[in-house]
């Protein structure tokens, strides 16, 4: 329950640069009486709802609430407790002031004003200004009775009388959360999407790669069988060159430095045997050319014996030298033809060499070519350093798809779950349970005090706050059909019954009911007297402010008498 303390403002309205306060627990029926303009509606009907809501109950805009002479320092406060808990809300204009202060301390301003505000009637009031005007205040002037609100308005209204607007906003926050997994849904599906495309491209890489692998292996394959082929062959001529080699070399036995040294001592044999002959013949001509002796100058005896066997000797000697340079010669010549064959096996064998040498690179290079091929063979055998990354790639991938898969399935779960409870929070579910238990209760206390005001008629409202009210007679009417003055007791009845159903829930209850001009518009005098009786019920636990201008009528019937004077073109409280 809301205890109402007070309310204090200045320079609001009419009233000027000082605080008027009014102890709103003073006493249990007030009557507040003024002259038009003198600040009535100011002071117990704008001011309340203008510190608690930032609106004022009269179709007034906000800039006129400042007082026109000071223009500034607009200030309304409104002391109330809930429960323990002491409250007080400041609210001003020029400057711009709104602050709650529970306990003597001010709550966190970091949020908005707005969101200050929604705090304020959700947290702290839990009643939204559609309900307080309802409960707290009627009023002729801008006052909207229930009966004419629409349909939506009359469902809020209901909600925060039975505190249970939480469904709605429970609702609408499991609305968000439903729009949200929604979005978490798509996001997961897209993620979903994509992890699986992800997994496809590592596996097509790994099916390229092997493709790859195997056209690359098959080439390998193919081009060392065709070394093995060129090894071979190669192999064979190399075999073949060297069988001919070794053939040409067994065509000659002695070796060409052999057939050279031989040579060599031949043509020095010759040489001497050709030096000897011409000695021989030198010596031969000596005698022919010479009579006497040119060593002792005797004459030599050409005919002597000693000189024909010497003679005859030297030309035997000669003849025997000739017939061994022709054969040396001969064998000279046989050695030249042997060495001109030599060279000729050589210069054939060094050729076939030379091929043999150029075939053993080959071989050479083949076989080390043969060893690339079988060591990129076995490589490409074996998984390669890109295929175990695209395979290490996939697992993590696959492990990510079953995080989101889980995470899917929970959400879908939550989804399923919010799904249960929307249902639950929309006003066909546990709205329309509590809301069908107390519809009883507030037609039977619509038609008690109904009766009270002398009005026999049967008021029922429908779930969808709909009226049926028959007569007497069970003909059936509606709300619109009836006089200003039956108007007002339907308004009146349903305002006392909707406090009571605050009170009985401990809601929407406050200890305050303000009445504007209410008996000074459509009650007659049997209403009037009905309505006063009733207000002697409900000031047993409430204070009841009712505004009049027929002061003089009914000032007997209340515990105090609050009056408001304008001077100077300043309003001031009068309590009496």
């Amino acid at each position: 329950m809301i205890i109402f303390k007070k309310v204090k403002f200045k320079n609001f309205g009419s009233f000027g640069n000082y605080f008027t306060e009014i102890d709103l627990q003073a006493n249990r029926k007030n009557l507040v009486s003024g002259s038009n303009g003198h600040g009535k509606s100011f002071a117990f009907l704008d001011s309340i709802t203008f510190g608690l809501y930032g609106k004022p109950f009269r179709k007034i805009n906000i800039p006129q609430l400042v007082n026109t002479i000071n223009e500034k320092n607009c200030l309304v406060e409104v002391e109330f407790d809930i429960g323990d808990d002491s409250y007080l809300v400041r609210r001003g204009i020029k400057p711009k002031i709104f602050e709650i202060h529970k306990n003597g301390n001010l709550i966190d301003q970091n949020a908005k004003a707005k969101d200050y505000q929604r705090f304020l009637e959700e947290t702290i009031l839990k009643m939204n200004y559609k309900s307080f005007t309802q409960v707290v205040i009627l009023g002729s002037s801008s006052f909207i009775p229930f009966m004419q609100l629409p349909a939506a308005d009359r469902r809020s209204v209901i909600e925060d009388i039975l505190d249970i607007n939480i469904f709605s906003s429970m609702n609408g926050l499991l609305k968000e959360k439903v729009a949200t997994h929604r979005e978490e849904l798509r996001d997961y599906d897209y993620r979903l999407d994509l992890m699986r495309e992800k997994i496809n491209v590592q596996r097509n890489y790994i099916n390229t790669l092997k493709n790859k692998s195997d056209v690359e292996l098959n080439s390998f394959l193919s081009e060392l069988d065709t070394t093995d082929e060129l090894i071979e062959s190669t192999q064979k001529k190399i075999h073949e060159l060297t069988k001919e080699c070794d053939d040409l070399l067994n065509q000659a036995p002695k070796s060409k430095d052999e057939t050279i040294k031989k040579l060599t001592k031949m043509q020095t044999l010759h040489g001497q045997m050709k030096s000897n002959i011409n000695k021989i013949n030198e010596s031969i001509d000596f005698f022919d050319e010479n009579d006497n002796c040119p060593t002792c100058f005797q004459k030599i005896d050409k005919d002597s014996e000693s000189i024909v066997q010497y003679i005859d000797g030297r030309k035997t000697k000669l003849t025997e030298i000739e017939d061994g340079i022709d054969k040396i010669e001969e064998l000279i010549e046989d050695e030249k033809k042997y060495l001109t064959k030599l060279e000729d096996l050589s210069t054939k064998v060094q050729k076939k060499q030379e091929k043999i040498s150029e075939l053993n690179k080959q071989l050479y290079s083949a076989n080390n070519y043969k060893s690339k091929l079988q060591k990129k063979i076995e490589e490409l055998k074996k998984s390669g350093p890109e295929d175990k990354e695209a395979q290490k790639k996939i697992e993590e991938f696959e492990f990510e798809l079953k995080e989101l898969e889980s995470s899917k399935k929970d959400i879908i779960e939550e989804l399923y779950l919010y799904d249960i409870a929307a249902s639950m929070l929309k006003d066909s579910g546990i709205k329309r349970k509590i809301i069908q238990h107390y519809l009883p209760v507030m037609n039977k206390l619509i038609n008690k005090y109904l009766s009270a005001m002398d009005f026999f008629a049967n008021f029922t409202l429908d779930e969808e706050f709909n009226e049926t009210i028959k007569s007497r007679y069970r003909d059936t009417f509606s709300y619109m059909s009836f006089s200003e003055g039956e108007k007002l007791r339907i308004d009146l009845a349903l305002l006392l019954a909707w406090r009571e159903v605050a009170r009985i829930k401990n809601s929407a209850n406050t200890n305050i009911l303000i009445l504007d001009e209410v008996f000074d518009s459509s009650l007659d005098s049997v209403g009037t007297e009905e309505f006063l009786k009733l207000l002697e019920t409900i000031s047993s636990n409430a204070h009841v402010f009712v505004v009049s201008h027929k002061a003089d009528q009914l000032v007997d019937k209340f515990d105090a008498m609050i009056t408001f004077e304008k001077k100077n073109n300043f309003s001031k409280m009068i309590v009496g």
